[in-house]
């Protein structure tokens, strides 16, 4: 009884078996259909838009790598070019200190040659003044001191330059 087929029941399952494939092929299958492509497609576009995306940044990082190589390339030569700035300043400030202390040096020449000469002028007056005091007293004459003082000055201009830097 339970087992027992009965004919009618498996015609009209069998037809309504067939009717409902007709309709889901005819219209819900498509649809099916359609909304798993339009998914394989999305599925489809995303997976090429993060190859696309990893291509950027691979890209990106690529490029992020080369300025960061320039920036120290940049680095490097700006160090350099410091460097070869002191070096200069240092030169020239020695330069500088040098020229400074040559200056200094022939600053002390002059002024001992200065110093020199204004000992000898010294000199000079007090031999022409010793040399009139004793001519007065050795030649006892009434000559005036003008007269002896520039007859002493005749005689030692008359001396070599030579003798009196001795």
């Amino acid at each position: 009884m339970l087992l027992d087929p009965h004919y009618g029941t498996i015609i009209w399952t069998i037809v309504t078996f067939v009717l409902v494939l007709f309709v889901l092929a005819k219209f819900a299958w498509p649809q099916l259909l359609g909304a798993l492509d339009e998914r394989e497609n999305r599925i489809r576009e995303a997976l090429e838009g993060a190859e696309q995306a990893r291509d950027g940044a691979e890209a990106a990082l690529a490029e992020h790598r080369s300025k960061l190589a320039e920036a120290e390339s940049e680095a490097r030569q700006i160090v350099a070019q410091s460097r070869e700035a002191a070096e200069k300043v240092h030169q020239d400030v020695v330069a500088k200190a040098r020229e400074e202390a040559q200056g200094l040096v022939e600053q002390a020449r002059q002024s001992i040659e200065r110093e020199k000469n204004a000992a000898i002028s010294q000199l000079r007056r007090e031999m022409a003044d010793l040399a009139v005091q004793a001519a007065s007293a050795l030649v006892d004459a009434n000559l005036d001191d003008d007269k002896n003082r520039r007859l002493v000055d005749e005689l030692i201009a008359g001396i070599p330059e030579n003798a009196q830097s001795n």
